[in-house]
């Protein structure tokens, strides 16, 4: 039984998660700036992986997980390492970004749904009604922005955003299932870590391939280290404690709120004018996630 004060903190390392999740699509933007898109997902495992050498090295923990760990360690790995930065970015060279946007939106509902399946919860009926009104809203949201911009990808690329959602849900899953027994920051460092393996060769190979002639811009250079460090390890290490302090199913409709901190960061960040309409979706969704944490 969680207290108040450790309810808080899982909300504190969740709300910091999600702001800082809203920066990830500026950053990437930025990046592309000078980086390809292998780079920009594969790639980003060489500052990730310093970083998550350095953590454990600091921590006192071994390199590499306890035999016993391994399956959720890959599972994490597999999900929200390679999963879906891979997936996702592979989708988007075929499918329109509004398109993804609202395939993304169902990750906290398909998340509440694995994690009830496979009996980590089993949220009250009226918990589904609000996470079913968020995931509506927010796919609205992405509709409302997306504007004409829809249609025409290829089927592969939206099987691609599919399986995206489905491996960021299960890394997340995997990953919070753990925090109990280990620190939640050794756990994604371990899912790092055992993730070099598989990126790094196709990384330098793209590099080979694809070399790098002109020195990057720093707008670039600063997009490509925040997807690297934050997007990819420490916001998904906050992400994974806030998952499991509160409850995995309640604690993935925060998720939900990202589409509205990434408008706000457009809107005084690059200037983006907002329709009324998008504000009462984005409402909407902010009624859904507080309802929805109103059920066990």
């Amino acid at each position: 039984m969680k207290n108040q004060t450790d309810l808080f903190r899982g909300y504190v390392f969740s709300f910091i998660a999600i702001i800082g999740f809203g920066f990830t699509l500026i950053g990437v933007t930025l990046g592309a700036e000078s980086f390809d898109t292998i780079t920009m997902s594969l790639g980003r495992v060489v500052p990730a992986g310093i970083l998550a050498f350095i953590a454990l090295k600091a921590m006192k923990q071994p390199l590499f997980p306890p035999r016993e760990a391994y399956p959720l360690i890959l599972g994490s790995s597999a999900g929200i390492i390679i999963g879906f930065p891979l997936l996702s970015t592979l989708a988007l060279q075929t499918v329109a970004a509004a398109d993804a946007a609202v395939i993304g939106s169902l990750t906290p509902m398909v998340t509440a749904v694995v994690a009830t399946l496979i009996g980590h919860q089993k949220p009250k009926f009226m918990f589904w009604v609000a996470a079913g009104l968020g995931a509506f809203a927010a796919m609205s949201l992405a509709y409302i922005k997306g504007g004409a911009d829809f249609g025409g990808g290829t089927a592969w690329g939206y099987l691609a955003m599919g399986f995206a959602v489905l491996f960021a849900s299960m890394g997340h899953i995997s990953g919070s299932s753990l925090v109990a027994k280990y620190s939640s920051f050794t756990v994604l460092s371990w899912a790092v870590i055992i993730s070099i393996p598989v990126q790094l060769p196709i990384a330098v190979a793209n590099w080979v391939v694809n070399p790098i002639t002109e020195w990057p811009t720093w707008s670039a250079l600063l997009g490509f280290l925040y997807v690297s460090t934050f997007s990819l390890a420490i916001g998904n290490f906050m992400l994974n404690k806030g998952l499991f302090v509160i409850g995995l199913a309640k604690g993935a409709q925060l998720q939900l709120l990202k589409p509205i901190v990434t408008m706000i960061l457009s809107i005084v960040i690059l200037r983006v004018a907002v329709s009324p309409i998008t504000w009462v979706v984005a409402l909407v969704i902010l009624v859904s996630v507080v309802w929805s944490q109103r059920f066990r």
